[in-house]
């Protein structure tokens, strides 16, 4: 088979993978190993929405990947509240899904909506080319 060739049966492969998105941001809550992990795939140029994923990490004690639903590509934004306890989180996904998570020994719940909305953390959601973890905003200290 001539080089020419194999290149042009190569191209459809090529123009197959081009549309896959794999993207990964981090929350660190206390340096790198202890942290909540998102995990998003598009794994096809065609596919209309993300594979989702959160990793539960507290290294050395454990670390843990759980599915989320998919999300629609412009709804896959993950959004971390306080879970009112030490190392525990409210993850709320989209505008309606919600998860608990608690990093002491890596558990992962669905959840029905809090009657009240926790205080935000952040968020996970892409700012300009890159999917990332975006802090709230403290208010400026008035002192």
């Amino acid at each position: 088979m001539t080089r020419h060739l194999r290149t042009l049966l190569l191209l459809p492969l090529a123009a197959l993978l081009a549309g896959c998105e794999i993207d990964t941001a981090a929350y660190m809550i206390e340096g790198k190993e202890h942290a909540l992990i998102i995990n998003r795939e598009k794994p096809y140029f065609w596919s209309d929405q993300y594979e989702m994923a959160v990793v539960v990490s507290r290294m050395p004690t454990c670390q843990r990947r759980f599915d989320m639903k998919p999300a629609r590509l412009n709804t896959a934004v993950v959004t971390v509240f306080d879970g009112g306890e030490p190392n525990r989180y409210l993850l709320r996904q989209g505008s309606s899904r919600w998860y608990a998570v608690n990093t002491n020994d890596c558990v992962f719940a669905v959840i029905d909506k809090p009657a009240t909305e926790p205080a935000a953390i952040g968020t996970f959601r892409k700012k300009g080319d890159d999917f990332t973890f975006v802090p709230v905003k403290k208010d400026a200290d008035p002192s």
